[in-house]
């Protein structure tokens, strides 16, 4: 509790100082090393022991990390290449970047004094034999799946879905699918490694299935693969006991890191594949195929200066929270549409029909005077375009009481390993702070509807056994 209280404490001088100094680079930059020094200590915290998670303080330090440690990298880089400060590079007002920095400390800082008020970590109880059995299934399912949607094209590189030719519906079970990778890997770690009694071919098994559904997101986001592997850092590893055996965790942290750095880097090679294909080509083999010629012969495709380039601009998501900031004001809030839209959108087309209505940049740019087209949104965007500093706020806030009572409402089911495989997937979307509204409501759907048929099958394999 008394760190607590000193990390509120130095975001929320962070904060104060940022608005005192809002024109100096200098003030900027000692700002974000401070909120990214929390950030960092956290996720040590976090791996070290994952029972040290409150979801209030994981989220806070997920936007410290997406916002405050973005932009002390990106200082360094732009000074380091440009020697210039990085409001002079991208073209922005500093203090607009100042403030856009404060309100992120003030939203963590809001969240870390709910931490403290709401201790609560998460729990990891020990599964019986029959839950990991089940567990086992689903992953097995879900790997399965997804080597089924990107051979059939359901699930194409970059995560996206297949589209039918009036491009407004997508494919359910892709996109359930799509968001089941990440979760089901954690699930496959964490019971592989969390000395349950399981049998040697089920563990090398659960190994083999987290491996392969950690390689197929190498062709869906970088996001998603660094999101992974954190999350495969932090669960990875478990005595009888449910305490975590440290060295194990350093020589997995040294084996996997560096084969997820390769693997963003091959994710890129195959991104700029697609700039040398047809725009309609849906065939990612091909991709893969020239991708991996890209990444073995760099200087055939000016690769290395490629990645550098979008390693430097497209991290700093700083950057459209300060031009939000600065287009918004009383006059053109949104008062909850842009919200209302993307929970309209996770609607499924059979209910509401086809979706003519506009979302995100699409719906908010026309109005506050910015060019259509894709940006950084997070949590904090679509506060302050729905209602101000108070949504920028309390959004965060909202979202996390909101995803609590689904995994209570989880957690009711009793079925153990669908309340882990819940966490996880709420840990990887709190971890996703670039997000749209959309994907915390799309959660929600896929988990309560996973939760339907999960009961569903369970009682009817109840009713035929008891009928025999």
């Amino acid at each position: 509790m008394k760190y607590l209280s000193i990390v509120f404490f130095v975001i929320m001088y962070s904060g104060l100082i940022l608005l005192a100094g809002g024109e100096s680079a200098i003030v900027f930059f000692f700002a974000s090393v401070l909120m990214s020094v929390v950030a960092i200590y956290n996720v040590y915290k976090y791996v070290k022991n994952p029972a040290d998670i409150c979801l209030f303080d994981f989220f806070a330090t997920s936007l410290l990390l997406a916002y405050a440690l973005s932009s002390l990298t990106t200082q360094v880089k732009v000074y380091s290449l440009k020697s210039i400060d990085v409001a002079h590079y991208f073209s922005l007002n500093q203090y607009s970047l100042s403030v856009a920095l404060a309100s992120v400390a003030f939203a963590s800082a809001v969240l870390f004094f709910l931490s403290k008020l709401f201790p609560a970590k998460i729990e990891l109880p020990v599964l019986s034999q029959k839950q990991i059995r089940e567990g086992l299934w689903m992953i097995i399912f879900v790997t399965g799946s997804a080597i089924y949607c990107i051979a059939t094209g359901l699930m194409q590189f970059q995560g996206i879905i297949f589209i039918n030719g009036s491009n407004q519906s997508i494919s359910p079970f892709a996109s359930m699918v799509y968001s089941s990778i990440v979760p089901a890997g954690i699930l496959a770690i964490f019971l592989a490694s969390g000395g349950h009694d399981i049998s040697h071919f089920n563990r090398r098994l659960l190994y083999a299935l987290a491996i392969v559904l950690w390689l197929i997101t190498f062709s869906q986001a970088r996001r998603m693969l660094v999101y992974m592997v954190f999350l495969y850092l932090i669960f990875y590893s478990f005595d009888g006991s449910r305490r975590p055996l440290w060295r194990k965790k350093v020589l997995f942290s040294a084996a996997v890191i560096p084969i997820a750095y390769l693997g963003v880097k091959l994710f890129y090679a195959i991104r700029i594949a697609t700039w040398e294909l047809p725009p309609d080509t849906n065939d990612f083999f091909q991709l893969f195929k020239i991708g991996l010629d890209i990444f073995s012969n760099p200087g055939k495709y000016d690769f290395d200066y490629l990645l550098a380039e979008n390693s430097l601009d497209r991290p700093f998501v700083l950057r459209y929270l300060a031009q939000i900031i600065d287009k918004i004001n009383f006059g053109n809030w949104f008062s909850g549409k842009a919200v209302y839209a993307t929970l309209l959108i996770t609607v499924p087309s059979a209910f509401i029909g086809m979706k003519h209505f506009l979302v995100d940049e699409e719906l908010i740019h026309p109005k506050i005077g910015l060019p259509v087209n894709d940006e950084a949104n997070t949590i904090l965007t679509a506060g302050i375009v729905d209602f101000g500093w108070i949504g920028l706020l309390l959004f965060p806030v909202f979202v996390l009481v909101f995803l609590k009572c689904l995994l209570f409402l989880v957690k009711k089911s009793n079925i153990g390993w669908f309340s882990y495989f819940t966490m996880f997937s709420v840990l990887t979307v709190i971890l996703n702070i670039e997000n749209s509204m959309a994907q915390y409501w799309s959660l929600a759907r896929s988990t309560l509807i996973l939760l339907v048929l999960i009961l569903s099958i369970k009682y009817l394999m109840n009713t035929v056994l008891h009928r025999r």
